[in-house]
């Protein structure tokens, strides 16, 4: 999940600081946060989309995240049992209900979700909007986790609030005008005692918080800004565990596919057939990649072939780790 095929430079030093935080490996820490924090049933808020060119495409979002998301979210429901809602600004609900159509979940009210698992019938996952605007941000994150009462938050390439309450794109510039700030469920629900995981790529995201001198040091526009608000794009909310991958749709199928190793459920672990059809559908509905500035299926300048072939590399591994350990158990 940290091969820098992209060469943009800032997964070495951001995976190595993540790493040093953590004192182990981040999908581990990870996945270890996961199951000790998940009982069948339970809700698990996973934060995703990014309305990335405000100005320009006001209502559309990138394609990194959402396929991620949505892989995890399968790992969780299939591996754990666990009820996954997806939160996302308004206008690109529609959009990821139909990612997640494409791994095979139908969409259905929160308080459905349960009976899916009770009944052992159909993949299910809830996808909600959060509002934009500083105080509906505020009032909803708190409405949010009274209703749902999840046990674990995960943010999947989710941008993140700076010290001055501003999410910024990578190039240092404003984008979170009109972006539902999501950081608030995760303020909130630090307050509560909830466990929580962010997933980013480039030190703009959820979470980057925890490894925040680092993010200065290496990322363009960590310490000052492009934009009026002059304080940076290293986000402030901190979580329990970051991870950190060259694409963060890798680094949730890396946290699935070990799910599936420990679980012992391959079904668990996303394939290359899945990521294909994903993707396509994800450009389908009108999500962009960033870097080549195009809607086709791919995600951070990589082709659909790299995301495809990256996949097919971490469910090989789960394969033969499965045999590896059904060989143990046999002697």
């Amino acid at each position: 999940m940290q091969l820098d095929i992209s060469a943009r430079g800032v997964i070495g030093p951001l995976y190595k600081a993540a790493r040093a935080k953590e004192g182990r490996a981040l999908t581990v820490a990870a996945v270890d946060l996961l199951i000790k924090s998940i009982k069948p049933g339970d809700k698990v808020i996973i934060a995703t989309g990014w309305v990335d060119q405000p100005v320009i495409a006001p209502d559309c979002g990138e394609s990194d995240g959402p396929p991620g998301a949505v892989a995890l979210a399968r790992a969780l429901r299939i591996g754990l049992k666990a009820s996954p809602v997806i939160l996302t600004d308004e206008c690109l609900v529609s959009g990821i209900k139909q990612v997640a159509r494409s791994a095979g979940f139908q969409c259905v009210p929160p308080d459905h979700l349960v009976h899916s698992i009770e009944q052992d019938k159909l993949l299910t996952m809830a996808v909600l909007p959060f509002p934009a605007g500083e105080r509906g941000s505020q009032a909803a994150a708190a409405a949010v986790l009274d209703e749902l009462q999840p046990t674990v938050c995960i943010a999947i390439e989710r941008g993140g609030m700076n010290r001055a309450g501003v999410i910024h794109n990578m190039q240092g510039c404003d984008t979170g005008s009109s972006q539902a700030k999501l950081d608030y469920i995760f303020l909130n629900a630090r307050k509560r005692g909830i466990a929580l995981l962010a997933i980013g790529d480039g030190g703009n995201e959820i979470g980057m918080a925890n490894i925040a001198a680092a993010v200065r040091a290496h990322v363009p526009y960590g310490e000052v800004c492009n934009c009026p608000c002059g304080a940076g794009l290293v986000p402030a909310t901190p979580v329990d565990v970051l991870l950190t991958a060259t694409v963060s749709n890798w680094g949730a199928y890396a946290v699935a596919s070990l799910l599936a190793l420990v679980t012992g459920d391959i079904h668990a672990a996303n394939t290359g057939e899945q990521e294909a059809r994903t993707l396509a559908v994800t450009a389908e509905a009108g999500f962009h990649d960033t870097i080549s500035g195009s809607v086709t299926p791919g995600a951070d300048g990589c082709s659909a072939q790299t995301h495809i072939a990256i996949v097919n590399l971490m469910h090989e591994v789960v394969e033969k780790g499965l045999k590896a350990n059904s060989a143990c158990r046999r002697k």
